[in-house]
């Protein structure tokens, strides 16, 4: 990443932080575009954002930096030690701090709630981003429209906080914008647009920085990794100061102008990407298959007792965090299950984990993203999502020479849940144990090279899953660098 690019996206994200137009999707559309997202390590672009995200922290809190002293020095004052008084008897800066805090309290308890959801594939969806986008610029359309605009910050009460806390949580959807639904909410109970946004922005303080600091903490690792450290830095200023500058004109441009040009630029926007960015997109997955379809005069290869006879149609190299696997692919078995794999790949289905589920001495098991929230371990062998959303045909055919082969180690099969052609996204190595395996998943490939690779990687060390201490998700990481034919 080139220093001006990480200028211009630092200012991206300062600018798009604190108005109410939703910072995490114009940052990855700009980043899209200038094309710095590395499709092989996604992580690192979450660990970008994640960091830069922290310059606008700063903004926040050097531009309010007298309120909060205030608010902090009034709340330890007059809730902690001898001078402890009631809520009702408190004043207004200790009260102000009281009412940040309380209106955190719904983004904490829903975010916790719905954590699987909103890091879920729904949320990532392109309608629901513009569906978010023209929906928040209605609402801050009708609350222009209905707000009596009469009140200040010093007026909020526990009620208001509540309302306005309840809103933020529409934050957690992309598109909705954190500053978008909290003003909109503390307009809708007559505040004025200028102290709507400075409340809007006080009460960004705590949910911001808890929010960023524990992204950063899971992030860290990929910053090392991406090699883009003074870029980084470079766009964590240029975010301060960009942030700085941001809050300061749009609490300037409040104070005599409405939240119309916002409404249109949001519905223009959520418009744009319902009519240009919602379109199915079949063409990559099509042109994969296309491209690994296996030559015509392998499809019927004769029923054999071995491997001997097998014609391979395509090898395709594994590259992971722990080294490379070579996998030999065979007769008719292996396309489609590769093309819809590659398919999920190039969408960044998998956010770069590739191996989501070791067995000890029995299987290594990639491509089901589900499997990654330990709350949902009871879905391992069930298959998880192809990229259409529609099953794959599993091809299960025992006169295939790779199906007469068996579960031995180094065998490459395909998940699949209980119902015939119900094939899907995961696939997974055998190793010594699966010998034991019942015959019914489908065998599409054998690795030819790299084997030392997948015995590391069946040996590393796991979280405990429901299976048992040996057979759980890696407590490292091991991720997905490249997938490539040979």
């Amino acid at each position: 990443m080139s220093i001006l690019t990480a200028i211009a996206l630092g200012v991206i994200q300062g600018l798009s932080e604190f108005l109410p137009i939703s910072s995490t999707a114009h940052l990855t559309l700009a980043a899209s575009v200038m094309g710095v997202i590395d499709p092989t390590h996604p992580e690192r672009w979450t660990s970008f954002m994640a960091t830069i995200q922290l310059g606008t922290l700063a903004a926040v809190l050097l531009y309010f930096r007298t309120d909060i002293m205030r608010s902090v020095i009034g709340w330890t004052s007059e809730n902690i030690g001898s001078q402890r008084r009631p809520f009702r008897e408190q004043g207004a800066d200790a009260r102000l701090a009281w009412l940040v805090i309380i209106g955190t309290i719904p983004i904490v308890v829903i975010g916790l709630a719905f954590k699987d959801v909103i890091e879920g594939a729904l949320t990532k969806d392109l309608h629901v981003i513009a569906g978010a986008l023209i929906g928040m610029g209605l609402l801050l359309w009708l609350a222009e429209r209905l707000a009596s605009f009469t009140r200040s910050t010093s007026d909020l009460t526990v009620t208001d906080a509540v309302v306005i806390g309840a809103a933020q949580c529409l934050a957690l959807v992309p598109g909705s914008s954190r500053s978008g639904s909290t003003m909109m909410a503390a307009m809708f109970r007559g505040m004025t647009r200028e102290h709507a946004a400075r409340f809007s922005f006080l009460m960004s303080i705590p949910s911001v920085l808890a929010a960023g600091l524990l992204q950063f903490s899971h992030e860290v690792r990929h910053l090392a990794e991406s090699g883009n450290g003074v870029s980084l830095a470079v766009a964590t200023v240029a975010a301060f100061v960009s942030g700085y500058w941001s809050i300061d004109a749009l609490l300037r441009f409040l104070r005599t102008r409405t939240m119309a040009v916002f409404v249109m630029y949001r519905v223009a926007l959520g418009l744009a990407i319902l009519l240009t960015g919602c379109q199915p997109k079949t063409e990559p997955p099509v042109e994969t298959v296309r491209q690994i379809a296996p030559p015509a005069e392998t499809l019927s290869v004769p029923p054999v007792d071995s491997m001997i006879g097998a014609i391979a149609t395509d090898t395709v190299v594994i590259s992971t965090s722990k080294g490379a696997i070579t996998v030999e692919l065979y007769g008719q078995d292996a396309p489609k299950t590769v093309a819809n794999f590659l398919a999920l790949v190039d969408r960044k289905y998998y956010d770069g984990i590739a191996v989501h589920r070791v067995a000890k001495n029995f299987v290594v098991q990639m491509g089901d993203p589900i499997t990654r929230d330990r709350k949902l371990r009871a879905e391992w062998g069930r298959g998880g999502s192809t990229a259409t959303g529609e099953p794959l045909a599993d091809e299960l055919n025992d006169s295939l020479p790779s199906a007469r082969r068996g579960y031995r180690p180094g065998v490459v099969a395909m998940a699949r849940k209980a119902a015939p052609n119900s094939a899907t996204s995961q696939f997974f190595i055998c190793l010594e144990k699966a010998a034991a395996l019942p015959y019914q998943y489908t065998i599409f490939g054998s690795v030819i090279d790299g084997m030392d690779v997948v015995s590391k990687i069946g040996n590393v060390e796991v979280e405990p899953g429901p299976l048992g201490d040996s057979d759980g998700i890696p407590k490292s990481a091991i991720t997905l660098t490249s997938l490539r034919r040979k």
